[in-house]
């Protein structure tokens, strides 16, 4: 797996101190590395080298991505056993996850290289990338940040007047911050981060993008989250979500079981999809997934339609007057 030019050494080096400790993930490693863009393969080693100016070392990156694949082994173990998460309430994911600032740090980072390096999660980044509007102005509002990179490649690729982020974990907030101020992968100045919980957080004004990615799977009402993204965007705004099907995680609550469960709950909340794409567990189909309740990825953008919030919800926008 080495490149005799060297032209990515920080990753070379990482991917085999990896392997040596799980060489059963090699052909993983190996097929994402078969598909991804000399670019891609750049913001990886710009991504290692940040963590390193922060004082990381390669061996606790390592050991941080290790976590997630091994915790993410073990919830897919306990979901094939049960049939259900094992994480079923958000106090259980607050205590055992986000307030727990030396697990959160190792998650973070560990999912930070997966935007880089599982191919599901890396043609996820690529369809924001090519549906997020380019050249809209206003607000541009990010729900749960975590690692920070899509708030990142959204100051990068865009024009909004203002981004914001809002996360509940304390060290996803530090993280994002630091990535965005850091300047090692650009000089922004027009973001705002911080703690707070979406639900009942008060915005300045209405947000013309909503970005939440990998966050319909840590509530317990999806509903709900959906109805307050209906609240706190204008009747035009431009809605990326991405979400999984019978995919568990240490932190994840919520399963819709299937698309057409997940596509019903947003319809219901007023929205209409307006693109979307469906990705099965690498090396297997969607039909295999389906059968064997295995994961499946899925980004959309979705929109408001003209029929508005359903009946009985609350269409009071919580603005800032």
């Amino acid at each position: 797996m080495k490149n005799s030019d060297n032209i990515w050494p920080l990753s070379e080096q990482l991917i085999e101190l990896i392997l040596s400790q799980k060489p059963m993930h090699r052909k993983f490693m190996q097929a994402t590395l078969a598909e991804i863009t000399s670019d891609e393969r750049n913001s990886a080693e710009t991504y290692i080298s940040f963590l390193l100016n922060e004082g990381w070392t390669l061996e606790e990156v390592s050991n941080s991505y290790i976590t997630v694949i091994q915790d993410m082994f073990r919830e897919e173990l306990y979901f094939m056993q049960t049939g259900r998460y094992r994480c079923s309430s958000y106090i259980e994911a607050l205590e055992f996850v986000y307030n727990n600032d030396e697990y959160m740090q190792k998650y973070m980072v560990g999912l930070g290289l997966s935007s880089y390096w599982w191919i599901n999660h890396v043609q996820m980044l690529r369809f924001f990338r090519r549906t997020l509007p380019a050249n809209r102005g206003g607000v541009y509002r990010e729900i749960g940040p975590g690692h920070g990179l899509y708030l990142l490649e959204a100051m990068k690729i865009s024009s909004f007047e203002s981004f914001e982020g809002v996360d509940i974990s304390e060290t996803s907030v530090g993280l994002t911050n630091r990535i965005i101020n850091s300047g090692h992968f650009g000089r922004f100045s027009k973001a705002q981060i911080w703690q707070g919980d979406f639900l009942a957080e008060e915005f300045d004004a209405p947000a013309d993008a909503l970005v939440m990615g990998e966050i319909l799977e840590h509530v317990e009402d999806p509903a709900l989250f959906l109805r307050r993204a209906y609240e706190v965007t204008t009747s035009t705004a431009h809605i990326f979500l991405t979400t999984c099907i019978n995919s568990p995680a240490v932190d994840h609550i919520y399963n819709p079981g299937s698309l057409e469960g997940l596509e019903a709950i947003i319809q219901s909340s007023g929205f209409d999809i307006s693109d979307k794409i469906v990705l099965p567990k690498q090396g297997f189909t969607i039909e295999e997934c389906v059968k064997s309740r295995l994961s499946v990825n899925i980004a959309l953008v979705i929109e408001k339609n003209d029929r508005g919030l359903p009946c009985g919800a609350d269409d009071t926008l919580l603005i800032k007057k």
